[in-house]
């Protein structure tokens, strides 16, 4: 996957829609970026407790994969977003959760931990478990995954 391409594109989309605020400040902003991580998140798993179709569940990760993204962009995390082919080729290698519900806590535990501890690496923790979720649990290929990612931006 391109995930420079991938990144720059989500760097240059509008800022997404925030929650009501008194002020927006820079910290409102990134509180608004790590809530729409946990949107989507929350989104994505009630479609696949829903059993929706394949393509539905791809939408909904690769809307999910922009949030992470626009997340890291923000705090100038991008470099940590980037994964090599063996990086991804370790990622094949692991085994289906047994457990949903187990891989969605981890991965809402580990987006607050960044957000509470101000910690960048339980973002990249977060980040590989959401990308095995959709290469070894949900079943997507690389390239599905790109394409539909690009769709959102109409660069295909």
């Amino acid at each position: 996957m391109d995930f420079n391409r991938m990144l720059g594109l989500a760097r240059q989309s509008a800022f997404p829609e925030m929650l009501p605020a008194k002020k927006i400040t820079l910290d409102e902003k990134y509180s608004n970026l790590v809530v729409n991580v946990n949107l989507s998140l929350a989104n994505l798993f009630t479609k696949i407790q829903a059993k929706a179709s394949k393509a539905e569940l791809l939408e909904s990760y690769c809307r999910g994969m922009r949030d992470f993204f626009e997340m890291a962009n923000f705090k100038e995390w991008a470099y940590i977003m980037l994964m090599t082919d063996e990086d991804l080729n370790q990622i094949g290698q692991k085994w289906k959760s047994d457990s949903f519900a187990t891989v969605y806590l981890i991965i809402q535990q580990q987006i607050n931990k960044c957000y509470f501890n101000r910690q960048p690496q339980a973002l990249v923790h977060a980040w590989h478990m959401y990308l095995k979720l959709g290469l070894i649990d949900l079943d997507f290929d690389e390239q599905e995954i790109e394409t539909q990612y690009m769709k959102m931006y109409d660069q295909n």
